[in-house]
């Protein structure tokens, strides 16, 4: 009787065993180990495999890849291989997440262990197989005949995801090698869209170009780098801040750029203030933030940068609701681009923190999400230029059409002429007096273009471009005539403060009052007023040096002082600062130096106390009275 009893214990011991291992004869070449590994958790300490632990109750798996989301905790997997072959089997443990901090591996046969892997450990794969991927890869030899028992302890200050598989070589290989064929086509789309929006932002000159553009450089080319654990497994970098640390200080960034990006695109400044005040507020959190990630912990820093990431997207999302609502025009496909964005962040996101399970999808959704961003963003900057071209080629037809419409009229009035010379001498007169109408209207329609490619359209002033094209060749008609040039830069004081209290209209009324001011205060035909900027004004004065100009920026400051400015509606008055270089150039000095020498007396009248001329400290001449060195 008592050897029955034994008989049974045994083999219900080895049906439950049967039930729990995993036999490696006849597996898969990739098998996911997910459903078979039993988990623990316990704290982080300094102590390994003890029997504590291995007496501890673990609980069964449920899903082919874990995920524990963020956690301070260590995670223990316990799984049992069998080998009922008469030949040894070896197998490739691999934990295709790259992300993971210490990574140590116990047999229940061995008191140390066998590999010690992770970011924290330099060399994470000297004691595993070589594969051009960023996997932790750790070979296991089980006996022909027998089985084994291997605890497995993670820990990691990211997300804790464990997508574990037992593979053959060759699949590992294989497998490796589509995930880097995939990555390097992922990463070739990157840098396709960040050299569009790289030249666009050369082409258009615009502001959002270059934001976007820093963005993709900073979210989609860096973030994802560091996220697959590119600069270990390409470029060889142990380093824990490049691998790990930097990871809070990217997202952050990124999101600093698109929040400027996002701001501009919108026009949030004339078309929703009340956003727009929201948005300077989120970029000093963005700010802020990003000062926090150099003094928290990496856990805390990680936790803190992806809580902003989704305020960022709540924000913006909330004002593009807005914009639909009220029909602003190019919101939906901005909507698209970013929605799948950030829906692709969201998906990963839920993963991360452990809501949605582990899979392909939720694993590659912020790669698939950023592309089709890019791609949609890119679509709009093309069409936009495309728009811009084809309104450039209506304009020329429309001058094309008229100077065909000219050569007939020419035609006909010859024709006309030469058969009834006599007869229809009135009607050639009249046609003459319609071709030179005619030519007229062409001209002055080209004197209108230029005109309007040159001034301000506000103050009908010179505008930058003119100032960018003119300077150049008064420095050199300068150097050539021996003749003194100078430069006066002017700023109006407080000029926000006028566009606050007042609005923008009488700001606007304000500009033009005080760029007449300028035009009619210059004292050669040669001399050029321009808008420089928002409220600045730049003035070239040739033939003038700069005693001379500090007189002509005196006068200007003057007539600006006493002079009311009225709409209608408020009156009030302003004034200005001036800064003033003047010298006589030569063909080793730099127009820009005295740019930048004008421009800096300008600050130096600001910090001052404003309303007032200032010259540099070097001006080698002496100051009349009224401007102060």
């Amino acid at each position: 009787m008592p050897y029955l009893f034994i008989v049974l214990t045994w083999m219900l011991s080895v049906s439950c065993f049967a039930a729990e291992n995993l036999d490696l004869n006849g597996l898969r070449e990739n098998t996911p180990l997910g459903l078979h590994l039993k988990t623990l958790r316990t704290t982080r300490d300094d102590t390994g495999l003890t029997d504590h632990i291995r007496q501890a109750y673990f609980q069964g798996g449920s899903h082919d890849a874990l995920n524990f989301g963020y956690t301070k905790d260590r995670i223990w997997l316990k799984f049992t291989l069998s080998n009922t072959s008469d030949l040894d089997i070896e197998r490739m443990l691999n934990i295709r997440y790259p992300l993971l901090d210490k990574i140590t591996l116990y047999s229940d046969s061995q008191p140390e262990p066998l590999y010690s892997l992770g970011r924290l450990l330099e060399g994470k794969n000297d004691q595993a197989l070589d594969v051009p991927a960023s996997y932790f890869v750790m070979p296991i030899t089980v006996k022909s005949n027998s089985f084994e028992t291997y605890y497995l302890s993670v820990e990691s200050d990211d997300s804790l995801a464990l997508p574990i598989y037992l593979t053959t070589q060759s699949a590992l290989e294989t497998q490796a090698f589509q995930y880097a064929v995939n990555f390097a086509f992922y990463i070739g789309l990157v840098i396709t869209n960040i050299l569009f929006a790289f030249f666009m932002t050369l082409i258009l000159r615009d502001r959002e170009q270059l934001y976007y553009c820093l963005f993709m450089i900073s979210n989609h080319f860096a973030f994802f780098s560091v996220l697959e654990g590119m600069p270990n497994t390409l470029l060889g970098i142990d380093t824990l801040f490049i691998n790990r640390d930097i990871i809070p200080f990217v997202v952050c960034f990124s999101m600093l750029l698109f929040t400027l990006f996002a701001a501009s695109y919108l026009r949030l400044y004339s078309l929703a203030p009340k956003a727009y005040r929201l948005s300077r507020v989120l970029v000093g959190l963005m700010i802020f933030t990003l000062l926090l990630c150099f003094i928290l912990p990496y856990f805390y820093a990680i936790t803190l940068s992806t809580f902003a990431s989704i305020l960022v997207g709540m924000f913006y999302g909330s004002v593009a609701k807005t914009y639909v609502v009220r029909g602003r025009p190019g919101i939906k496909s901005f909507i698209l681009a970013w929605g799948l964005g950030v829906a692709g962040a969201m998906i990963y996101g839920l993963k991360v923190w452990g809501i949605i399970p582990v899979n392909f999808f939720t694993s590659y959704s912020w790669h698939i999400g950023t592309l089709l961003e890019a791609a949609v963003f890119s679509a709009m900057m093309a069409y936009r230029a495309a728009q811009d071209r084809k309104e450039r080629l209506v304009a020329l037809q429309s001058l094309n059409k008229k100077e065909r419409d000219l050569r007939h009229t020419q035609e006909q009035l010859l024709a006309t002429e030469s058969a009834a010379k006599t007869e229809l001498e009135l009607q050639v007169k009249q046609r003459t007096r319609d071709l030179s109408n005619l030519l007229g209207q062409l001209e002055d329609e080209n004197k209108s273009l230029a005109e309007l490619s040159i001034n301000d359209a506000l103050t009908k002033v010179r505008n930058r471009r003119f100032f960018n094209d003119i300077y150049p060749q008064m420095w050199n008609d300068s150097i050539e005539e021996r003749a003194p040039i100078s430069v006066i830069m002017l700023d109006i004081d407080h000029f926000k403060r006028v566009n606050d209290d007042y609005g923008h209209l009488c700001g606007d009324h304000c500009l033009v009052t005080l760029a007449q001011i300028m035009q009619s205060s210059v004292n050669h035909s040669t001399d050029v007023v321009c808008r420089y900027g928002g409220e600045e004004f730049a003035i070239i004065l040739t033939r003038t040096t700069a005693e001379q100009a500090c007189v002509v920026a005196e006068r200007i400051r003057e007539n600006i002082e006493m002079t009311i400015i009225t709409d209608g509606e408020h009156t009030f008055k302003v004034t200005s600062s001036f800064g003033v270089a003047g010298l006589i150039p030569t063909e080793h000095a730099s127009p820009d130096a005295l740019i930048a020498q004008s421009d800096a007396a300008l600050y130096k009248s600001k910090r001052n106390g404003r309303n007032r001329v200032t010259m540099p400290d070097d001006e080698k001449n002496k100051p009349i009275p009224t401007c102060l060195p």
